[in-house]
């Protein structure tokens, strides 16, 4: 049988103010009636104290929830926190790899003798229009090949060896 006990006890046994009492009396939530004293009395559901063994009590429950989503997140947490850490060697040994990689690009580069000629050039053509100086010949070889294609040739010829 809940206990009927005036407004302010309510609220203290609750652990809420009067004004939340107040409110659940107007959402339904807790029972409410004027005594012959002219007071307003909350009827509070009391919760026995020797619960049967398989019978939840009305508190276990948010406790039981509570603990449930509290493991639930430990385990989501130490799950990430692996993916993080193999995302990071994973990410270590990359930095690695390219490292090695760029070792080993610049000892080919040092291999790669430096005076091997591109291509043979064309001869000279005599006359006004054929005549070019030296500065302009280079210039339009530049144009004519992509900037840096002179190293790749060499490459080239030095890894068909």
């Amino acid at each position: 049988m809940p206990d009927s006990v005036p407004m302010r006890e309510a609220a203290d046994r609750l652990g809420i103010s009067v004004a939340a009492v107040r409110q659940r009396i107007r959402r339904g939530t807790l029972e409410s009636f004027k005594g012959a004293d002219g007071r307003w009395y909350v009827r509070i559901p009391t919760v026995p104290d020797d619960v049967p063994d398989g019978v939840p009590s009305a508190v276990s429950p948010a406790v039981d929830v509570t603990s449930a989503l509290l493991d639930t997140l430990r385990s989501e947490n130490a799950f990430l926190r692996g993916e993080v850490e193999v995302r990071n060697r994973e990410l270590m040994d990359r930095t690695r790899e390219v490292q090695e990689l760029h070792v080993m690009l610049q000892t080919a580069q040092r291999l790669i003798p430096a005076n091997v000629p591109d291509a043979p050039h064309p001869p000279e053509q005599s006359g006004e229009k054929g005549i070019h100086t030296e500065q302009e010949h280079t210039s339009q070889r530049g144009a004519q090949r992509e900037p840096g294609a002179s190293w790749r040739v060499r490459l080239r010829r030095w890894l068909s060896r």
